[in-house]
């Protein structure tokens, strides 16, 4: 599948603004289900934009020193996805917890407590309700599906600051907060899992939830070392709809944008995300070596 994803962020500010310094976590990864063909990052007011990688993604950063009332950014991108079927050559059936210890070892970071990942006495008891008979991939299936029936989706009652114990008192929440109630059931229960930051392409099914803004859903290291990715906000697993662009431990770690500057103070913040497929070229660039482009202005 072919998608183009376009990030538009605005921010707008009571008064002059200097010395801004700000980072960008909008570029698609690359990997074996995902190639991102090309990436475009503007700034305005235009100003030189620097790049690093971290182990979630890549990194864009800027600053302005002058005087300004207004900061825009765009990143769009043209991403390949490939996974239609995540449920091919994925163990449903086999129990495998066992081995599961082999790859824990190797992630502990995200086996770990965070800020956003809270270990609570009801979030365990909420994790060993759902019986862990089969595989780990079967289990956490039925993790996901308990939390999307826990959870109401409501865009209205959480922000990006809102603690589990607060989302687990609502029962509300949006996908962040779908994510992080799951990330801490399945660490509590020792699976490796981590945060994922991107895009989900919808079409004309209105239905699922999140594809108005950037969405959010999680990652479990399975036994044999794939790394499952779980949407539990609409009760299925990632396939090629999904746009992978940064992952973390947690939200913290693949904010899209964030920064400091001086001044009194933003007056407005605006977020607008668009997600469209190119259905006439796919099948040409299915059989074509894309070439991967980019470009920062």
């Amino acid at each position: 599948m072919i998608l183009y994803s376009t990030h538009e962020t605005t921010y707008r500010y009571r008064t002059n603004s200097f010395d801004s310094y700000n980072e960008v976590r909008l570029m698609p990864l690359d990997g074996d289900d995902q190639l991102c063909m090309g990436f475009e990052l503007t700034v305005d007011p235009h100003v030189r934009v620097f790049e690093y990688t971290e182990e979630g993604g890549p990194v864009h950063h800027f600053s302005i020193r002058y005087p300004h009332r207004e900061l825009k950014i765009t990143a769009t991108a043209v991403v390949a996805t490939y996974l239609e079927d995540p449920f091919k050559g994925l163990n449903l059936i086999y129990d495998d917890w066992r081995s599961l210890d082999q790859v824990r070892e190797s992630h502990l970071e995200f086996v770990m407590e965070t800020p956003y990942v809270r270990f609570l006495p009801q979030i365990k008891l909420l994790a060993d309700s759902v019986q862990k008979s089969g595989s780990v991939a079967n289990w956490v299936i039925h993790l996901g599906n308990k939390i999307n029936e826990l959870l109401a989706y409501d865009p209205d009652v959480t922000h990006v600051h809102t603690t589990l114990p607060e989302v687990l008192s609502l029962k509300a929440g949006v996908c962040q907060d779908f994510a992080h109630l799951m990330l801490a059931c399945l660490r509590m229960s020792g699976v490796p899992s981590r945060y994922v930051s991107g895009y989900l392409y919808v079409g004309e099914n209105e239905s699922f939830r999140g594809a108005q803004a950037t969405h959010a859903w999680v990652e479990v290291l399975l036994p044999d070392g794939r790394w499952l990715g779980i949407d539990p906000t609409n009760r299925q697993l990632a396939n090629d709809h999904y746009i992978r662009v940064h992952t973390g431990t947690d939200y913290s770690e693949v904010t899209p944008t964030r920064g400091i500057f001086t001044g009194t103070g933003t007056e407005s913040l605006d977020v607008g995300v668009r997600i469209t497929r190119d259905h006439l070229t796919e099948e040409a660039n299915r059989r074509a070596i894309p070439v991967k482009s980019s470009h920062i202005s």
